[in-house]
């Protein structure tokens, strides 16, 4: 009989919409339950001296390789980081521009790097956008189109508004989930090349991250190296976005990957923007004022053993 009349009520014109709209965002446990991801603002406000510490350079069993990223960061102030090209606005001759909420400064300027340091054959990006603008950019003005991209995403909108009317049918768009993609695709991928990964940002079951974690990364061959983007020292969220984001907040990738990369010696950090810009403003960094003024940045770099 309950059964009965709810569906009758579900189907009523006005009130049933509403019903059917509830049972769309109806969950076991409401957001900030301890069975809940979403957090509970009051929650973390009462223990936020203990989530957010004043931050060490240091990881109990995590290998942020300190000293080899100021290397790197040395190596490609010294030749690379004169000839950034890319400024505040659109302009006729760049996909890319720093005025986006979406990969900023900091963000553009290690991916620049990479792709110029590394030389890589092949990218293959997963969730595109800005991004790949930039990708794009220092593949035509300082690789001379020779690296190999392809771009997996269900919603290639903003991508597609960032691309040149010649480059709509010409670049390799994939439109698909990365879960719907074989991951035989992931091995073509050599020794400096570059996966590139800005997900969904949350573990679930059958999610991207859970993909990327638990089928992607263990068919990567040696030398290949991934990125993985919103990622915050020490692994943990803004407390921007968790507690003046009204709550609404159940990211949990980073936290995953720090217990990926915990007490582990396949992966390696090359570059960890946020732990740089924590660390050495006053260092490596303070000639880099397009990487080092503009906020902070959530690109991590991995480099498969």
């Amino acid at each position: 009989m309950h059964n009965k009349l709810t569906e009758v009520v579900k189907n009523l014109p006005v009130f049933g919409k509403w019903v059917r709209k509830f049972n769309t965002y109806r969950t076991r446990v409401p957001a900030g339950h301890y069975y809940s991801p979403i957090v509970s603002v009051q929650e973390i406000k009462r223990r936020e001296s203990q989530i957010y510490p004043l931050p060490k350079n240091k990881m109990e069993g995590l290998e942020l390789s300190e000293n080899e990223q100021i290397a790197l960061f040395t190596y490609c102030f010294d030749h690379y980081y004169k000839d950034l090209p890319f400024s505040e606005n659109s302009s006729s001759k760049l996909r890319y521009y720093y005025n986006n909420k979406y990969f900023g400064h900091a963000d553009a300027t290690s991916l620049y790097f990479t792709i110029r340091h590394f030389k890589p054959r092949k990218i293959i990006e997963v969730g595109s956008g800005f991004s790949s603008a930039v990708m794009l950019d220092v593949n035509e003005h300082f690789c001379s189109n020779g690296i190999d991209l392809s771009f997996i995403e269900p919603y290639p909108d903003r991508l597609y508004s960032l691309l040149k009317d010649s480059e709509r049918k010409n670049t390799n768009i994939i439109v698909s989930d990365l879960q719907d993609v074989d991951i035989r695709y992931f091995e073509q991928l050599e020794e400096n090349d570059i996966l590139f990964i800005d997900s969904t940002h949350v573990s679930k079951t059958g999610s991207d991250v859970n993909y990327l974690l638990f089928n992607i990364l263990p068919v990567l061959k040696s030398g290949v190296i991934i990125h993985i983007h919103d990622i915050f020292y020490p692994f943990e969220y803004p407390k921007e976005w968790v507690i003046y984001g009204n709550g609404r907040f159940g990211w949990n990738e980073a936290y995953i990957l720090r217990a990926f990369l915990t007490n582990q010696n396949q992966y390696k950090i090359i570059i960890f923007n946020d732990f740089m810009q924590s660390f050495h403003k006053q260092g490596i960094l303070l000639n880099m004022s397009n990487y080092n003024q503009h906020g902070r940045g959530g690109s991590l770099y991995l480099r498969k053993a």
